[in-house]
């Protein structure tokens, strides 16, 4: 009976998205409408239009093959697309640094073609997550845009982005995106990333993991006058503080934020302020900071440092649009993944519509979202959403 009582759910629930493709269809029009592609010089050919170079990526990020594979089958059944050759030599025409500026350029193109009522939703929320996203390189070591990782899985060699999602109650965007070259101090990409953001949000809230709790970029977001709050290693300055807990057997209830002062191995000279608090991980004690003068429980900041675990997810999910391919190329690397973050993000702006609908609030159980969610809308793109003269797709 109870399993019955689920399947009925998950049966209601589909029926309401489906009779919900319009919504989808809109936010569709919208971010096909930008012509983004307007803005990278290499694409404009006499031969092909702008609409189709970006209908081959979606195609090719929507099926999750390569471009040569795509633009073949594409030409077998008598359609008109540019040559993957034709392709990938726009694609190398443009420069690492002429693609950063295209790729934030865009991802606030976006932001901006969505619904007044989504983009409130982040405004008002004002929460900001930074994070490194590793993308896997097999190639010479003597490239100098790729960093050596110290693990080494498949290999230990990685393009390495920092990323930031704005972030409600209802779901997450990317919204920047710059590489992270070897020898590049960590500062400086945090200071080009809130520069960026300040040109659509206005930032109140920073949550980051504990490659950000720097000395650096902590004075950066004093002076910026943002809340932060992240994760900091156990140096000894922080053991010393936790020196009181170790001996109390029930320190998970009685923890509280102590002040800190951060001082630099090298230059006693830089220091600054924070707070920190023992946090409870799977039986090990770590340690949460954030910005002093910030009136926040540790049980309210143990909620607030889990919004930061979905973008992991985050990464995961983007992985189920990225396109196969193996060049080397990082100008090509960051066009392929804009393209997957595009198609992540307006999945969670129609997440963030339907979580938001106060009236399907009974209706819609948070574990048939999940279940709904990528196989959902390959399907739903594939079949119905897709505007015909922009795809290659069939649409039946």
């Amino acid at each position: 009976m109870i399993q019955q009582r689920k399947w009925s759910k998950k049966r209601r629930v589909s029926e309401i998205l489906a009779r919900k493709n319009s919504k989808y269809d809109t936010l569709r029009k919208r971010f096909l409408s930008l012509n983004l592609f307007n803005k990278l010089p290499a694409f404009t050919t006499r031969k092909y239009h702008l609409k189709e170079y970006q209908a081959v990526f979606e195609y090719v990020s929507l099926e999750q093959i390569s471009i040569k594979q795509a633009c073949l089958i594409e030409r077998f059944r008598g359609r008109k697309c540019p040559s993957p050759e034709q392709v990938m030599k726009c694609c190398r025409k443009i420069t690492s640094e002429r693609m950063t500026k295209f790729v934030n350029r865009a991802l606030k193109a976006q932001f901006n073609a969505l619904p007044k009522g989504i983009q409130q939703q982040f405004k008002t929320s004002g929460t900001l997550i930074i994070d490194f996203h590793q993308d896997c390189y097999y190639g010479d070591s003597s490239n100098p845009y790729v960093r050596i990782g110290k693990v080494k899985k498949s290999t230990n060699l990685f393009y390495e982005y920092i990323t930031a999602d704005l972030y409600c109650k209802h779901g997450c965007f990317t919204i920047s995106l710059f590489h992270r070259p070897s020898g590049v101090k960590i500062v400086s990409l945090v200071e080009k990333v809130l520069y960026h953001v300040k040109t659509v949000i206005s930032p109140k809230i920073v949550l980051f993991d504990g490659e950000f709790a720097v000395i650096d970029v902590l004075n950066l977001l004093k002076h910026e006058g943002l809340k932060y709050l992240g994760r900091k290693s156990r140096t000894p300055r922080v053991m010393r503080s936790f020196q009181g807990y170790k001996e109390d057997s029930n320190w998970k209830q009685n923890r509280k934020w102590h002040l800190l002062e951060m001082m630099s191995r090298k230059r006693r000279q830089k220091t600054v302020m924070v707070e920190i608090c023992p946090q409870n991980i799977h039986g090990t004690m770590k340690a949460l900071v954030k910005s002093p003068g910030w009136q926040i429980t540790p049980t309210h900041a143990d909620k607030l440092y889990k919004m930061r675990f979905n973008i992991e997810t985050g990464y995961r999910d983007k992985h189920e649009f990225q396109l196969f391919t193996c060049t080397k190329i990082l100008s090509t690397r960051l066009l392929f993944f804009l393209v997957s973050i595009q198609a992540w993000n307006c999945w969670q702006c129609f997440l963030i519509w339907v979580r938001s609908l106060k009236c399907y609030s009974q209706d819609l159980p948070r574990n048939v979202l999940v279940q709904l969610s990528i196989k959902w809308i390959k399907l739903s793109l594939k079949k119905k959403l897709i505007i015909p003269e922009y795809s290659l797709i069939e649409t039946g």
